[in-house]
């Protein structure tokens, strides 16, 4: 799948796909782009939404647009309160002299 450019990306974001978009971020851009989203996502159309849940995507930029390469998603909420934790815990290491 190509997408024409990335900041008309769209994730399919109703009651009728499953996913709720609540929030998105690019971590990086340029020839290899990284976006992070934060979702909710229901597989039963009558179910109750869960999450949230973050999908990091990867683009390399190619002739044709934006080209996926690679996605990582959380599949509990439990994993991205970990992760959270784990952000917390190193930000100290983002301190200049260490």
């Amino acid at each position: 799948m190509f997408v024409p450019d990335l900041d008309d990306l769209v994730l399919e974001s109703d009651e009728e796909s499953g996913i709720r978009e609540l929030g998105r971020r690019f971590l990086a851009r340029g020839p290899w782009t990284t976006v992070a989203f934060l979702v909710k996502t229901k597989t039963d159309p009558e179910g109750d939404w869960e999450g949230p849940f973050l999908w990091l995507y990867r683009y390399q930029k190619v002739a044709q647009g934006w080209k996926l390469v690679s996605r990582f998603r959380t599949t509990e909420t439990a994993q991205l309160e970990i992760l959270m934790a784990a952000f917390e815990e190193w930000k100290d290491y983002l301190s200049p002299g260490r």
